[in-house]
């Protein structure tokens, strides 16, 4: 029998690339072939030949967001250029079914899937649909979610799979082997501080005023990224914390699964991979979304905690280093409060992200034999 095969667009952000490839990897457990489409020098390319999954580039940039005719008329060269080459794609690999998880290629891959007849599928992380997922979702069978949608969904075009996630995170250790790996200390209340790649420093700046204050009360690990890291490690100093053995600062681990098991709370921006890691282990947090997220999809995302509960939603201001220790004060002193934060994600209507994976692939395979192309 001819394998099935899948054309995934994905790449862009971790975001836009984890579900696709999480995706694409179950698939091929079961049998299928699958090829990525991924914008030009994408990040995800090694992670693709890594694993062994052919792809293709397409020349695209984003919908420009100015009135710059000029801007428009390159997205416009680039979009027809990437959409011939979609369709020669789909053409030669003939594929059961296209899925596009955000990233700007999803809009040429998913218009060329519809004129070819293939059945067109997307994965939105988000509690907002992106624009990308906006203009895919006008030729989608079906649209698999990640978080609850905030205002109007997609009514029966949609289902809540939840959003893909390391098998790594299955078996996490215990909270005090955890803290043993990290350096830290037994029993103190334990915060996990990360940023990430965009926005940190305005985030890692409150923490430490946060840390200077609250210094016998918390104990931490923080992950700063490698490009911050030695102003990281200076702004420290200058709080006077430097050396202190309550607060390991790092500028990168893979051991992710160990940081969030070795924490009480968790401070970090609301991106969707975060929220779904969140959400998967319970675990509470103060979330402060990245103002410049498009379209506000980590405010979005944040609420989808912070409403039930789960989490606290904390946007920067000009008293944001002020208000970030006083919740963090307020937490440190409540342990109930934060147990019942994370009893809170059990209504939270999230669906657990090691499970994600294989329910987007039911969704694939099995929408496709029931309808019978």
């Amino acid at each position: 029998m001819t394998p099935r095969r899948a054309l995934v667009a994905s790449g862009g952000t971790g975001g836009h690339f984890y579900p696709g490839f999480a995706l694409a990897s179950e698939l091929r457990g079961r049998g299928w072939q699958a090829v990525f489409l991924v914008k030009k020098e994408d990040l995800s390319s090694p992670a693709l030949e890594e694993a062994d999954f052919p792809y293709v580039e397409l020349d695209m940039v984003p919908l420009p967001r100015s009135l710059n005719p000029l801007r428009h008329a390159a997205f416009l060269w680039k979009f027809m250029k990437s959409l011939r080459l979609a369709r020669r794609v789909i053409a030669d690999f003939r594929p059961d079914a296209v899925l596009g998880t955000g990233s700007y290629v999803a809009f040429p891959a998913a218009l060329a899937a519809r004129l070819a007849g293939v059945p067109v599928y997307i994965h939105e992380s988000n509690a907002k649909f992106g624009i990308g997922n906006r203009l895919a979702g006008l030729f989608c069978r079906k649209a698999a979610l990640g978080l609850p949608l905030a205002g109007a969904g997609r009514g029966g075009g949609a289902l809540l799979t939840g959003t893909p996630i390391r098998e790594a995170f299955a078996s996490p250790p215990d909270k005090y082997e955890a803290r043993a790996r990290l350096g830290l200390e037994r029993l103190p209340f334990t915060v996990l501080m990360f940023g990430g790649s965009q926005g940190a420093r305005r985030l890692n700046a409150a923490f430490i005023a946060s840390a200077k204050e609250l210094r016998s009360d918390v104990q931490a690990a923080h992950i700063t990224g490698r490009r911050n890291f030695e102003e990281v490690k200076a702004a420290y100093a200058a709080a006077g914390l430097e050396g202190d053995p309550h607060f390991k600062v790092f500028d990168y681990r893979e051991d992710m699964p160990v940081l969030y098991a070795a924490a009480d709370l968790v401070i970090s921006r609301s991106g969707a991979s975060t929220v779904a890691e969140l959400a998967q282990l319970a675990k509470p947090a103060i979330l402060v979304p990245l103002p410049t997220s498009a379209g506000g999809h980590q405010k979005y995302n944040a609420l989808a905690l912070s409403q039930k509960g789960a989490a606290v939603l904390l946007e920067e201001g000009p008293d944001f280093d002020a208000a970030m220790t006083a919740v963090l004060r307020a937490l440190a002193g409540d342990p109930a409060r934060v147990r019942a934060m994370s009893e809170a994600f059990a209504s939270s209507g999230i669906p657990p992200g090691l499970g994600a994976a294989a329910a987007l692939a039911d969704l694939i395979s099995g929408s496709e034999q029931k309808e019978g192309t």
